[in-house]
């Protein structure tokens, strides 16, 4: 029974022996047939050589020996997020607390001084993307209005960067997430702070701060048309279901698209006074289903896919309450990835009754 190179299998030759990860996990049993998808995974995974039943399902073609050689073996490692930016994250808290106090006052959005706040953790972000991960962390509950807008205002930079808008657009995409709701300053506080179901008035008025946020934005200097139209549209939804106006997707602005992407991604994975926040994994799963009618689906797909590139390594807890790494991310399924866990590696593309119910860490 052969051993070739991986460059050199045909579609359909079948393994003689079990192929194990660098980690010592089983990826693929004795018996498997191997095609382009298996292949693919071999490839990932940086395995050389197997060994298959039928010398005949090898290709003519070498394997290049220089190919070879400067395989590595791959490195699987935990990224950790640095310390200084949950100091740097907690800052920009504190501050853009202080700014949104004199708003509330009646000044203008001091926009030189917002950008002075989130610029740091910008850099940071772009330096380690995987935090998007794992925002659900550096929450304290007690600023969640302040916590969830200096994340949205990353989140929907990384959106803009990952959809192709253009670079001199990204810091105002960045503030459009920030200030979304800044029209909550002129909502009444007993609404905004009411533990239990709005009333039908209660909720209509909440719903204003839509058009306060569009015409506080509008009244200040150095944001873009787009910011304030963020601010006004970001509760508005693809097929016209949304508030104040209903207007269909195809009236909304590009920046509203993209923060309520975030909007609605770092509510769901946060604790919230009623409602307890969700695995990232979970809230990207509801997001692509959120894709057919209400949010943008191109919009939808390239912040999954961006999102989730960077998980390799990360730890995660699985509905069956084990516990794993996940190790590899098809692109075709990027909400399921491969998980090494019990020296074994789970499919989750596969294993549809499992999910990721927990981001323990990066």
């Amino acid at each position: 029974m052969p051993i070739v190179h991986v460059k050199q299998l045909t579609n359909g030759a079948k393994l003689a022996e079990e192929v194990y990860t660098s980690l010592g996990g089983l990826l693929f049993a004795k018996g498997t047939s191997l095609y382009e998808r298996e292949i693919e995974f071999l490839e990932a995974f940086m395995i050389e050589q197997v060994q298959i039943e039928d010398a005949e399902l090898i290709s003519a073609e070498p394997a290049a020996p220089a190919q070879v050689e400067e395989k590595q073996a791959p490195k699987i490692t935990i990224k950790v997020v640095k310390p200084d930016f949950q100091e740097h994250f907690k800052h920009a808290v504190s501050k853009l607390k202080n700014l949104m106090i004199r708003v509330e006052g009646g000044d203008n959005i001091p926009v030189m001084e917002v950008r002075e706040v989130v610029s740091p953790i910008l850099a940071q972000i772009q330096e380690q993307p995987q935090i998007l991960l794992s925002l659900r962390k550096f929450a304290g509950m007690g600023a969640y209005a302040y916590e969830h807008a200096i994340a949205v205002g990353l989140i929907s930079y990384m959106i803009a960067k990952w959809t192709k808008v253009p670079e001199k657009e990204w810091m105002q995409v960045a503030l459009a997430g920030t200030l979304l709701d800044i029209g909550k300053t002129k909502v009444d506080r007993r609404i905004l702070q009411k533990p239990g179901k709005l009333t039908p008035d209660e909720f209509e008025e909440m719903k204003k701060h839509t058009v306060y946020g569009y015409q506080i934005i509008k009244a200040s200097h150095g944001l873009s048309e787009g910011v304030a139209l963020a601010a006004l549209q970001h509760h508005e939804r693809e097929d016209g279901s949304g508030y104040p106006l209903g207007l269909p997707g195809s009236k909304l602005h590009v920046y509203s698209k993209i923060v309520a992407v975030a909007d609605v991604y770092h509510a769901m994975c946060s604790d919230r006074v009623y409602q307890k926040g969700q695995s990232p994994y979970l809230v990207v799963e509801q997001l692509v289903q959120d894709s057919f009618g209400k949010l943008d689906p191109n919009i939808v797909h390239t912040f999954v896919n961006g999102i989730t590139q960077f998980a390799v390594g990360t730890l995660v807890e699985l509905s069956d309450g084990t516990l794993g790494k996940i190790v590899f991310t098809d692109r075709k399924h990027p909400t399921r990835p491969m998980v090494e866990t019990g020296g074994r590696i789970v499919n989750l593309a596969e294993a549809r009754h499992l999910s990721i119910v927990k981001v323990m860490e990066h």
